[in-house]
Formats: C-alpha cells, sequence, structure tokens
C-alpha cells in the first residue's frame, strides 16, 4: 500500500471512530523543517517518509492523551530533531562502543545512534526509522528503541510497511477503544 493510501484510511478511521485524535494530526510538513530534520541525522531521509511527513507532520497532542495508538504519538519534524538531542545527551552516540554479548546482524549493537530517527513516542520509547544499519540491514528499516535497553531487530523493512500494517490494522477494525487509554491495536 502507498503512503496516501495508508493515510486515507487512517484518516477516515480515526475521523470516524476517534475525532478528538484525528484533530490532532498537524498538516504537511514545512520545507524548512523538513531540511533542519535531514540535516540533524545527518542522512538522506527516505522518500515514503518524506512523503508522509508532506501529508501529516506529526501531531499536535500537548496532554499524551489523544496517542495515535498504544500510547504512541507520531512526532512533528521539530519533535523528532528535539528528541534524537534528548536521546544523545542521555544514551550517547558512540558507533564505535559496541554491547560486545549482542550478535550484530542488521542493526547495531550500541545504546544509540545519529542515525536512528525516532518517529514515535511513548513515554521515551518508540518507533524509529534506521538510516545506519549494519550491512545485512537496510536504510530506512524500522526499529522499536527502548530507551532502557539495547536494539532489537528491525520490525518492519521500511517506514511505508509500517504505516500500511497501522492502516490495514484499523481497516480491519483490530483495535479497541478504552475512554481513558485511548486506541490499542489488537
Amino acid at each position: 500500500m502507498n503512503i496516501d493510501s495508508a493515510w486515507d484510511i487512517i484518516d477516515r478511521v480515526l475521523a470516524d471512530q476517534l475525532p478528538q485524535v484525528a484533530e490532532t494530526l498537524r498538516g504537511p510538513v514545512d520545507d524548512a523543517d523538513l531540511a533542519r530534520l535531514a540535516q540533524s541525522v545527518g542522512r538522506e531521509l527516505p522518500e515514503d517518509f518524506v512523503t508522509s511527513l508532506r501529508r501529516h507532520d506529526g501531531q499536535h497532542n500537548p496532554t499524551a492523551l489523544l496517542d495515535l495508538f498504544d500510547h504512541h504519538t507520531l512526532l512533528s519534524a521539530t519533535a523528532m530533531i528535539d528528541h534524537s538531542k534528548m536521546r544523545i545527551e542521555a544514551l550517547g552516540d558512540d558507533i564505535d562502543d559496541t554491547i560486545d554479548w549482542m550478535t550484530p546482524d542488521k542493526v547495531r549493537p550500541i545504546m544509540n545512534c545519529r542515525g536512528w530517527l525516532q518517529f514515535t513516542t511513548a513515554e521515551t520509547d518508540g518507533y524509529a526509522l534506521d538510516l545506519d544499519p549494519l550491512p545485512a540491514g537496510e536504510a530506512g528499516q524500522i526499529l522499536y528503541l527502548p530507551i532502557d535497553g539495547p536494539t532489537p531487530a528491525p520490525e518492519f523493512p521500511s517506514y511505508r510497511a509500517w504505516l500500511s500494517n497501522y492502516a490495514e490494522k484499523l481497516d480491519a477494525g483490530a483495535f479497541t477503544i478504552d475512554d481513558t487509554l485511548g486506541l490499542w491495536l489488537t
């Protein structure tokens, strides 16, 4: 599924089921913010990710109560830059300081990397683009970054695959809505 088709489904289902969450989705990313984002990670951003940002530049969710799903807020380009700086300050950015007991395959066995661009946050954990994979990996693969441990294997091969998976679950009704906790994928 392409990015626009995925967003068409997401927008429709959210507008119908959780209009208050649909209203948190921002409009298109500003070109200057997009350029700053690419500069902050020092790598080219995948085309599917840029297409998505041109549709919705994250969410405006200051209360953290209107999450996209499972307590995950979709970050704006500016918030991604800020979050990346926070991770570097907290965890460092040393690609030479590997975790010896991990067996690297597709993802660097380190605590943090400038080339990991987190685009959702759920109390600091979240999904990220891996723009600096090991040779067996693919640039743009999607990781789930825990704040308190080494990075696991990629969960999706691309942002398009991640967003399409989310759209397909919404379209199939594979979610529940809790009045206090929001939308949860099943």
